[in-house]
């Protein structure tokens, strides 16, 4: 089941999924830092702020991608806790902003991560390591 990196299909298709979410976040931010260089906002430090949050957001959930399909041990809580963080984000969009093209990918990402996670063969390639 195992293949030669060691990393079972449901892991590899977990490190996938962050890795989406880490570019939708990525350019998500990009969209954010034009929409702040053409527009005025109400203050150039929130939105500022925002794009180096975002950033930072991005590159990181890629390198937990990275680690997730790895099957490195320590990249499994953060990805959690990224799901955990991301599913009430999708779900403002979709439910209370009444933006579900924006908010419904975002949840179906999340719970595509955690039912990959939680899969038998992932459980088991985290657990030996």
């Amino acid at each position: 089941m195992a293949e030669e990196n060691g990393a079972p299909r449901p892991v590899r298709l977990a490190g996938l999924v962050a890795a989406v979410e880490g570019a939708g976040v990525l350019i998500a931010t990009g969209v954010l830092g034009v929409a702040t260089a053409l527009d005025r906002p109400d203050s150039y430090g929130r939105a500022l702020f925002a794009v180096v949050i975002g950033l930072v957001a991005g590159l990181l959930l890629l390198r937990i991608a990275r680690g997730v399909a790895r099957v490195q041990g320590w990249a499994r809580a953060p990805v959690v806790v990224a799901q955990a963080l991301l599913a009430p984000v999708g779900y403002t969009l979709a439910v209370t902003a009444e933006m579900p093209p924006y908010g419904v990918p975002i949840l179906a990402l999340c719970l595509a991560e955690i039912c990959l996670l939680l899969t038998p063969a992932a459980r088991l390639a985290f657990l030996d390591r």
